[in-house]
C-alpha cells in the first residue's frame, strides 16, 4: 500500500479569526518605488501551516486565536492556511482550518516522538 495522508476530519471549515499575539506598531515600509505607511509587528508570529488556539483574550462572540506553544491545558483550535494580514487600525486577521472530530490511533510498533504538525498516515 502506498503510503498516502489521510484527513482524519468529518467536514473542514475555514474560518476567520483575530490574532492577539504581539504588538503592531505603525512604521513606514521601503521600497525601490519609495515609501509607504505600514505595520511592523513583533511576538510568536502566526505563519501558514501553524497550529493555533484559543486566547484567553476571547470573548464571547469574538474568538481570538494565537500560536499554540503546547502549554498545559491548550488544545489545537486549528491550522493557519494563508499568511496574517493587518486590517485597517492594526488589527490582524487570518484564515483557519478548524478541526472536527479528535481521534484516538493506535501508533505503529517503534514508533515515537510524533510533534505538532507531523504528517501520520493509517496502515493496513
Amino acid at each position: 500500500m502506498a503510503d498516502s495522508i489521510i484527513l482524519l476530519e468529518e467536514r473542514k471549515e475555514v474560518t476567520t479569526f483575530l490574532l492577539d499575539e504581539g504588538t503592531i506598531t505603525a512604521t513606514t515600509v521601503t521600497t525601490p518605488t519609495g515609501e509607504t505607511p505600514g505595520y511592523e509587528y513583533a511576538g510568536a508570529k502566526i505563519k501558514v501551516d501553524d497550529a493555533v488556539t484559543l486566547s484567553a483574550n476571547s470573548d464571547i462572540g469574538k474568538p481570538t486565536v494565537k500560536k499554540y506553544t503546547a502549554a498545559e491545558g491548550e488544545i489545537i483550535l486549528g491550522i493557519a492556511v494563508n499568511d496574517p494580514i493587518t486590517m485597517t487600525g492594526g488589527k490582524r486577521k487570518t484564515a483557519i482550518l478548524v478541526l472536527g472530530h479528535l481521534f484516538r490511533l493506535k501508533l505503529a510498533s517503534g514508533l515515537s516522538n510524533i510533534n505538532v504538525k507531523d504528517r501520520i498516515a493509517l496502515t493496513s
